[in-house]
């Protein structure tokens, strides 16, 4: 347990009070409970009863509950009974895949995913939806059972629509969507794609070692909820991420008492006791980011994670200590991406010299006046939901280690006709005497023909992005053809925009 308390009355010590799980549900007013009952629960913030779902919130922050309304955050779970929460198409699609199909249906209000091959036949209820915009995935129940698993097919608006999920999931080795899927999806999915008391968080994180965010700073003492892998569904307090999946829960808040970002009692650990001081800290609010956006990734030797969702540990991997998830995202905002002039003067406040146009344009080197200091500190390496993005591990392009590996590196992800030696050259470092790659051939056709998938990948689509994607085609139509799923299907990705579909 990384800078544990010891056992407090105010952080989640008292047995779980669980409420029937509905969207948005409070467990009552406080005018509706005795003083002392009141009193009691003004010390709480992290079990059921101190959860008082996001309108309660809007009541009084209607601002930011109309932007939470309209965000990614709201939606990335959902019920299927949510108005417009379903986006894939169950007009009764049929769609052919490895000697069998898959059919997407409506049964009155009920949708329906059908898997079919030979004499087997797979029947689920489709009863949540995982993500809105950039792919969703559902969540249903086999006929006769009672499990909600994760389903086999998503709907990936960039492919085209339907696709099997070892098309979009590069974590899957293998693949058969017709036989029976028997993994809860209680034991991944909603531990990051829903609000539910924090008390489950922290038995989980001190009992089996689980998560990287405000959970490592708090212990649990006695009487909370028992520690298991799969979340207590019923204890849900939203279907998405909401208010108090940052804020924890809000009923004392309600009642009088301050805001916090911490379970009351966690302060003695040193941290920051006052919401005002709270928002200030980059350990408090990375913190709380690092509860979802920790996954696991592919990563460089240096530690930078290749696939999305490691956000909060590149940064706390990089040099940047100060910085926090917010200075460059608004967690309320409709898809709380960056925009580059945010991030750049998240930059500057500590870099001032380089806020003055002609001091970053000189610091930039000739050649260079379109790029920015998110190109050179933070390259797109990272594979997200239908596109590349940034990486969140800030740091220079001068780690000899990785040119030695041949990893990607920001200079490269441009200069693709490049060698390694000539990038080394023009950074004025020397050389290493022994490299995995040849240092004399252009980069980017190396990772094309990378052993590793995951460079393929990100080798096509810095191609994708750059004027020379028209002098490789012949090399990206042949990963079209890759013996890895998901690299074919990004390689279709990475043809756009170069021959359009």
């Amino acid at each position: 347990m990384v800078g544990g308390v010891g056992a407090v009355g105010g952080v989640g010590v008292s047995a779980c009070t669980r409420a029937p799980a509905s969207d948005d549900q409070a467990t009552g007013s406080a005018a509706a409970r005795p003083a002392s009952e009141v009193a009691r629960v003004a010390a709480l913030n992290t079990r059921r009863l101190d959860y008082i779902g996001p309108s309660a919130c809007g009541g009084c922050h209607p601002d930011e509950y109309a932007r939470w309304s309209q965000s990614l955050h709201r939606v990335m779970n959902a019920r299927t009974d949510d108005p417009g929460a379903v986006i894939g198409d169950f007009s009764g699609v049929t769609v052919a895949y490895e000697g069998g199909e898959a059919r997407f249906t409506r049964e009155g209000s009920a949708y329906v995913m059908t898997l079919a091959r030979g004499p087997s036949r797979v029947r689920y209820r489709v009863t949540r939806t995982i993500g809105h915009r950039g792919l969703q995935e559902y969540v249903g129940i086999e006929d006769g059972r009672s499990d909600e698993v994760r389903l086999p097919f998503g709907w990936w608006p960039r492919h085209g629509g339907w696709a099997p999920q070892i098309a979009f999931d590069p974590w899957l080795e293998s693949f058969d969507p017709y036989a029976a899927v028997r993994e809860p999806w209680a034991e991944r999915c909603p531990w990051c794609h829903s609000t539910y008391p924090f008390d489950q968080r922290i038995a989980r994180s001190e009992a089996l070692g689980v998560g990287h965010g405000l959970e490592q700073l708090v212990t649990s003492g006695t009487g909370g909820p028992p520690a298991r892998e799969r979340l207590d569904v019923d204890a849900q307090v939203t279907t998405g991420i909401s208010c108090e999946s940052c804020h924890l829960g809000g009923r004392a808040h309600a009642d009088g008492a301050a805001i916090q970002f911490l379970p009351h009692g966690a302060t003695s650990t040193g941290l920051p006791a006052t919401f005002a001081d709270q928002r200030k800290s980059a350990a408090v609010i990375n913190g709380v980011c690092a509860q979802c956006h920790s996954g696991p990734s592919p990563r460089l030797s240096d530690g930078t994670a290749l696939r999305n969702s490691s956000e909060a540990l590149d940064l706390a991997a990089s040099p940047c200590t100060g910085i926090k998830c917010t200075d460059c995202h608004d967690p309320h905002r409709a898809d709380s991406r960056a925009d580059d002039a945010r991030s750049i003067a998240a930059c500057t406040r500590c870099h001032d010299a380089l806020a003055d146009a002609a001091a970053a344009k000189a610091h930039a080197g000739p050649g260079h006046s379109q790029a920015s200091c998110l190109d050179c500190h933070m390259p797109k390496l990272v594979m997200g939901i239908d596109r590349f993005v940034r990486t969140h591990r800030i740091s220079a392009p001068t780690n000899l280690a990785l040119y030695a590996e041949g990893a990607p590196n920001a200079c490269n992800l441009c200069h693709l006709d490049r060698s390694t030696r000539w990038t080394l050259e023009a950074l004025k470092l020397r050389p290493p005497t022994r490299a995995a790659i040849d240092l004399d051939q252009p980069l980017g056709e190396q990772w094309l023909g990378s052993q590793s998938a995951t460079l393929r990948v990100l080798a096509a689509h810095a191609y994708a992005r750059s004027p020379l994607g028209r002098y490789v085609q012949p090399q990206l139509d042949r990963l079209r053809a890759d013996p890895v799923p998901y690299v074919r299907a990004w390689a279709a990705f990475a043809r756009e925009p170069i021959q359009p579909r």
